[in-house]
């Protein structure tokens, strides 16, 4: 595992960073990391990928990943600032997203890594929706989903767009439980 930097204005990798993390081992080809906070996913994935990008809103995070790729030795890898896919181009075998999930607005820049929308779930719905004319024919995506929310509507917004998951894996806590889900393709198996 690669050595991570730390910054106040940036979210520190946590319990649904390093559920997320499990799924590095899919890494291959050319990868995006979707709001990438730390850089925690993507850096690790660029151990196995041809390329890798990483993007987030947050400025800082954006600095803060640039800093731990130079200290780690990571050459292929490129930092986009980006609200979801909107500065994102091309298409990609594996896309990894953890995105913010916690009902309510952000108040300041540094809270926008832990608020979803009014109901938790409207950031992971845009991302889902998005992911189409990001994913490669095969490709796969890794997602973080959370019980704070209705986790069926991020299911029923999958199948409607023609994605099929699978359960990859699972954390529970007192107050919530984690989810990780493999995203593909109707006409694709699972996992490769």
């Amino acid at each position: 595992m690669i050595k991570l930097l730390h910054c106040d204005d940036v979210y520190d990798p946590a319990e649904d960073s390093y559920l997320l993390l499990e799924a590095v081992k899919f890494a291959h080809g050319d990868v995006l990391d979707m709001c990438a906070g730390s850089g925690i996913i993507g850096l690790n994935a660029a151990e196995k990928a041809k390329k890798v990008i990483l993007a987030d809103t947050n400025m800082k995070a954006l600095s803060l990943i640039k800093k731990t790729a130079r200290l780690n030795g990571i050459k292929n890898v490129s930092i986009v600032k980006s609200d979801l896919f909107r500065n994102i181009k091309g298409k990609f075998d594996v896309i990894y997203c953890n995105p913010p999930y916690l009902p309510g607005h952000p108040e300041d820049t540094a809270e926008k890594a832990l608020y979803g929308g009014k109901t938790g779930y409207e950031v992971t719905i845009q991302f889902i929706k998005g992911l189409r004319r990001h994913l490669k024919e095969g490709g796969q995506a890794f997602l973080v989903l959370s019980t704070v929310y209705d986790i069926e509507k991020v299911y029923k917004s999958l199948k409607s767009i023609g994605f099929s998951f699978n359960e990859l894996g699972n954390k529970s806590f007192f107050f919530e439980e984690l989810r990780l889900i493999c995203i593909y393709e109707n006409r694709r198996g699972s996992l490769r």
